[in-house]
């Protein structure tokens, strides 16, 4: 964990969607960015949790932030949408922005993920339900979906999974350290899995060098 600059990553974040607030078509929403958390009172968080939450994401709420709402949305016009049309062939507008849920909602959080998974269609799933019962979520987003850590390996940096809660959930990266690099180069897209998947190779992981991710870059003014 030594190589992963938390705070670096959260001061590019929050500076990003004022960077391309002067592309046509960009609307900046939010460049919001918390305190990091206490050690003491993410400790306090494990306890009630139960578990340990694992390094990187420990890293990430004492060294970057406790919270971070960076979003921007574009709606693009004329050659600009013709463009985005050609990367997303079936979207006219897209959103993204660094996210991370309050460290002090993360004990709720998991318990919706618990509750979930015992009362929905989920409990029926074995595979589905062994994920979302033992995932620590670091995003809820407004669609009922979560990123999460997958911690059902013994692994210390467990693999980015993205819990659909009405859909097969599935990984996104290999650690979050992969994932934040991959997602920062992704332009913070999303992170809503219709506008994930277009930028996932063979491996399902999130492809931040493809074709189209560059194309997206281009879009974008960078």
């Amino acid at each position: 964990m030594t190589d992963f600059d938390a705070v670096g990553w959260v001061s590019r974040a929050q500076a990003f969607p004022m960077a391309i607030g002067r592309v046509p078509g960009v609307v900046v929403r939010s460049t919001t960015v918390a305190a990091p958390i206490a050690a003491a009172e993410l400790q306090a968080i494990e306890r009630a949790l139960g578990s340990t939450v694992p390094t990187s994401l420990r890293a990430l709420f004492t060294r970057g932030a406790s919270a971070v709402d960076c979003s921007y949305v574009l709606e693009p016009e004329g050659k600009s949408l013709e463009r985005l049309r050609a990367i997303l062939p079936d979207v006219t507008r897209i959103f993204g922005g660094a996210r991370l849920s309050p460290a002090s909602e993360l004990v709720d959080n998991c318990s919706a993920l618990r509750d979930w998974a015992r009362d929905t269609w989920i409990a029926d799933d074995p595979d589905a339900r062994s994920l979302w019962e033992s995932a620590i979520p670091f995003l809820r987003l407004e669609n009922g979906d979560y990123l999460a850590l997958d911690l059902r390996t013994a692994a210390s940096e467990p693999p980015v999974a993205y819990l659909s809660h009405d859909d097969e959930s599935f990984l996104l990266a290999p650690t979050l350290m992969a994932f934040l690099a991959a997602w920062e180069r992704l332009y913070y897209l999303g992170p809503e899995q219709w506008l994930l998947r277009p930028f996932t190779n063979d491996t399902g992981y999130l492809d931040p060098e493809s074709e189209r991710a560059a194309r997206l870059r281009e879009l974008l003014g960078h």
